[in-house]
C-alpha cells in the first residue's frame, strides 16, 4: 500500500509540515479529509481515505467523511460499525493498534464486513487509530484498489500523519462544540420569547419548530397533545424540512405501540437509529419506518401537573441524534410543556368565558321565551296520554322523539322532560334546525375555531358543549341537511365530536329530545332522511295531538291565555262570553295552541272593557265558509265590526279606519257590514 519509505528523515518532516498546512483552516470534515487526501498523494499509495468518528450517542464508529480521486457511492457515508472485535475498525478502536489487511480477498475474519468492503473494488486496507493523548477520537482508513504490503517504517509514518490529523480533528470537533453550545443556547432563549409571544399549540408549534431544526437536524418534526379522555395522540403541528409533501395519514393516533407509549409511561426521551418493529410494533410506526425515517426522537413533554403529549423528531439520512441533542430537546420540550400548559389553561378559560357568556345570552332568550310548564293544561284524555309518556321517559336518559303538527306545544312537551329528569339542574338547549341556514347549522350545533371559514374571526362554542350534563332539544329535526345527518349521528352515538376546522375530539354527556312537524319514516323511505339516523332517534316517539283532537281543553285554554295576556297589559278580564268560547271550541285550529294563543293575546289587545271581545276575523271566516251552523260565529263577527267601528269613530277606510283595525280589506268589511245590517254611525 505505501511506497519503500527508505528515505532521509529530512523528507518524512517536508511531508509532515506541508500536511499541516494543508489541512489548517478547513471548517469541515469533507474539507479536512480531502486536503489530507491531496497531502498524501504525493508520499502515499492510496486509492481512497476514510474517516470514522466514535459516536457515543449510538455507541458506533460512525464514517463521517470520504476522499477518493473517483466518486464514492453515498452509501459509505452511512456506515456505521460496533467498536468491537467483529470488525476491523472495531479491533483497532478497542486494541488501539493499527491493521493491515494487504488481500481482503484472502482475509478469513469478519466475512460480512469484509464482503461489503468488496462490493467497493477494496483490494486492501490500513487502519490507525486517531487519538489525542487520552483522548480516542477514531480510525483513519486507507484503501487500495490493489493488494499492497507494508513496511514497519510505512506504518510509523501513517502512524505520525493519523496523530497529526488527530490535532486537525479535534479542534475542529472542539469548535463546533463551542458553536453548538452557543446556538443551543441561542435556541433556548428564541424559544422563551417564542413561548411568551403565543397562546394556541399550533402557533406555539409553528414558531418553535423551524428553530430547533437550524440547532437539531431533523426532517420531520410533529406536537402530539395526549387526549386524557380517548387516550389518543393527536398531531397539533407539523414541520417536514424539505419535505413539504408529507402529511400524516391520521391526524389522531392510539400510543400503543409506538415510541410516544414508553415516553409517556417513563417520563423518559426514547431514541432509536433503526427501525425496531419488535419493540414498536404500531402500523402506524412501520409505515413512517418504510417511509424513511430511521433515526426517531421521541421527548415527553410532561409538567408538575400532568402529561401533555409529546415531541416527536425523526431523521432520513440515519443519523442517531446524539446525546448532546436529546439533552437539548429535554430542556426544550420543559419549556414547550410549561407554554402548552398556560396555553391549554388559557383556552379552557377562554371557552368557559364564552361558555358562560353565550349561556347568559341563551339564559336571556329563554327567559324572554317565557319558559313556563304551567302552559300545559288539560284535561281531555289524549293530552292525558302525552303527560303519562313524559312521566315514564323523563326520568330515564333515553332519547325522546316528539312528533305533531305545528303549533301542538311539542317543544313544551320537551322541557317537561328536562324539568322531570335527573338533569333539571343543567341547561336545557334548543336548536331549531328549519330557523338556521344549512350552510351556518353544523357550526352552530359543533362550534368552529378560529380561522375554520370565511369570518370565523373567533373560536365559538356550539350548541353540543352548552348542553353537557344538560338536554338538547332538536326541534324540527327533518329539515338537518342529509350531508351533515352523519356527523350528528357520531354525536348522538358517541357524544363526541369536533369543532368546525378543529381536531380535538370534544367529550359531552347530554339527554337528546327531537321533534318533528313532518313524518319522517316517509322521508326515510324517499331518501330524504338517513334510516340509521331515523331508528336512533325513535327510542322512544310518541304524539302531540292537534287541538281539534282534544277541543274539550280549549276553554282551559282560553281562560289561561286571557288571565295572562291581560296581567301583562294592565288591563282587568274577567268574563268570556259563552257566544265566543263556543266560536273557539268548534274552529279547528289550524295553528293548533300556537294560533289560539296569538287570537287571545290580539283580543285582550283589543278589549275595551271587562269582557273579553274576540278578534279573529280568520277563525269567522272559516265558521261562516263551514256552511249554516255559522249563526254564532256571525254574532261573534257583528260585535266585532262593531266595536272597531267604534274605535275608529265610523272610518272605514284609511290607516286609523275600522278595515285596518280588523285585518280586512275596505271592500271586504263593507260587504260584510252591508250582509249583518251594520250601519257606520259610531263617530
Amino acid at each position: 500500500m505505501l511506497r519503500d519509505m527508505s528515505v532521509d528523515s529530512s523528507v518524512i518532516y517536508e511531508a509532515l509540515f506541508e500536511l499541516a498546512q494543508s489541512i489548517s483552516g478547513h471548517s469541515d470534515l469533507d474539507s479536512l479529509c480531502n486536503a489530507l487526501f491531496r497531502s498524501l498523494k504525493r508520499v502515499i499509495k492510496f486509492d481512497g481515505l476514510g474517516l470514522l468518528l466514535y459516536d457515543a450517542a449510538c455507541n458506533a464508529l460512525r464514517m463521517h467523511a470520504v476522499a477518493s480521486a473517483e466518486p464514492i457511492d453515498d452509501k459509505v457515508e452511512l456506515t456505521l460499525m460496533s467498536p468491537t472485535d467483529d470488525n476491523p475498525a472495531g479491533w483497532v478502536w478497542t486494541n488501539q493498534q493499527p491493521m493491515v489487511i494487504p488481500r481482503v480477498e484472502q482475509e478469513t475474519r469478519w466475512p460480512e464486513f469484509l464482503k461489503t468492503v468488496r462490493t467497493h473494488r477494496v483490494s486492501s486496507l490500513l487502519l490507525v487509530p486517531m487519538t489525542t493523548g487520552d483522548r480516542r477520537l477514531g480510525i483513519l482508513a486507507f484503501g487500495s484498489l490493489e493488494p499492497t504490503e507494508i513496511s514497519r517504517h510505512e506504518m510509523d509514518f501513517a502512524l505520525r500523519v493519523a496523530s497529526e490529523f488527530a490535532v486537525a480533528v479535534d479542534s475542529y470537533l472542539t469548535q463546533q462544540k463551542y458553536l453548538r453550545e452557543r446556538d443551543r443556547l441561542q435556541l433556548l432563549f428564541d424559544v422563551t420569547n417564542s413561548l411568551v409571544s403565543k397562546l394556541s399549540p399550533d402557533a406555539l408549534f409553528s414558531a418553535l419548530a423551524e428553530q430547533i431544526g437550524k440547532v437539531v437536524a431533523c426532517d420531520f418534526a410533529v406536537l402530539a397533545l395526549l387526549d386524557k379522555n380517548s387516550g389518543e395522540l393527536f398531531l397539533s403541528g407539523l414541520y417536514a424540512a424539505g419535505h413539504r409533501e408529507i402529511t400524516p395519514e391520521l391526524t389522531r393516533v392510539h400510543p400503543d405501540g409506538l415510541p410516544s407509549a414508553e415516553a409517556l409511561a417513563t417520563g423518559k426521551p426514547v431514541v432509536t437509529d433503526r427501525p425496531d418493529f419488535e419493540r414498536f410494533p404500531s402500523p402506524f410506526y412501520r409505515r413512517w419506518a418504510e417511509a424513511g425515517f430511521c433515526s426517531m426522537c421521541t421527548i415527553p413533554l410532561v409538567t408538575t401537573n400532568a402529561t401533555l403529549g409529546t415531541l416527536e423528531l425523526a431523521r432520513r439520512n440515519g443519523h442517531a441524534f446524539t446525546s448532546d441533542d436529546v439533552e437539548l430537546l429535554v430542556q426544550v420540550g420543559r419549556q414547550i410543556a410549561v407554554a402548552l400548559e398556560n396555553s391549554l389553561a388559557y383556552r379552557e378559560l377562554a371557552e368557559m368565558k364564552e361558555r358562560l357568556a353565550t349561556e347568559k345570552l341563551y339564559l336571556e332568550s329563554e327567559i324572554r321565551f317565557d319558559q313556563n310548564l304551567g302552559e300545559m293544561l288539560g284535561e281531555s284524555p289524549a293530552f292525558q296520554a302525552v303527560l303519562k309518556s313524559v312521566q315514564i321517559v323523563a326520568p330515564t336518559d333515553a332519547t325522546a322523539l316528539i312528533l305533531g303538527e305545528t303549533g301542538t306545544g311539542k317543544e313544551l312537551v320537551a322541557r317537561a322532560i328536562h324539568e322531570w329528569s335527573g338533569r333539571n339542574k343543567r341547561s336545557f338547549v334548543r336548536v331549531n334546525c328549519a330557523t338556521i341556514p344549512s350552510s351556518l347549522l353544523e357550526s352552530e350545533l359543533f362550534g368552529h375555531e378560529k380561522g375554520a371559514f370565511t369570518g370565523a374571526l373567533a373560536q365559538r362554542i356550539g350548541r353540543f358543549e352548552l348542553a353537557h350534563q344538560g338536554t338538547l332539544f332538536l326541534d324540527e329535526i327533518g329539515e338537518i341537511p342529509l350531508e351533515l345527518q352523519p356527523k350528528l349521528l357520531r354525536a348522538i352515538q358517541e357524544q363526541d365530536f369536533e369543532r368546525l376546522g378543529g381536531n380535538r375530539t370534544i367529550h359531552v354527556d347530554i339527554r337528546f329530545v327531537a321533534a318533528s312537524n313532518r313524518n319522517l319514516k316517509a322521508m326515510v323511505d324517499e331518501g330524504k332522511f338517513r334510516s340509521d339516523l331515523y331508528y336512533r332517534l325513535h327510542v322512544f316517539p310518541f304524539h302531540v295531538p292537534p287541538l281539534r283532537e282534544r277541543r274539550e281543553d280549549i276553554p282551559i285554554l282560553t281562560r289561561y291565555f286571557t288571565q295572562k295576556y291581560s296581567k301583562r297589559m294592565g288591563r282587568k278580564i274577567d268574563a268570556i262570553p259563552s257566544a265566543a268560547m263556543d266560536v273557539l271550541v268548534r274552529y279547528d285550529w289550524p295553528g293548533n295552541i300556537r294560533e289560539l294563543q296569538n287570537v287571545i293575546e290580539r283580543s285582550v289587545v283589543l278589549t275595551r272593557g271587562s269582557v273579553l271581545e274576540l278578534a279573529m276575523p280568520e277563525i269567522s271566516a272559516g265558521l261562516v265558509a263551514a256552511g249554516p251552523k255559522s249563526e254564532l260565529a256571525s254574532v261573534a263577527e257583528r260585535e266585532r265590526i262593531v266595536q272597531a267601528l267604534k274605535d275608529a269613530k265610523g272610518v272605514v277606510a284609511g290607516p286609523n279606519g275600522a278595515a285596518r283595525l280588523l285585518g280586512l280589506k275596505r271592500t271586504t268589511l263593507q260587504a260584510r257590514m252591508k250582509k249583518l245590517r251594520i250601519t257606520r254611525d259610531y263617530q
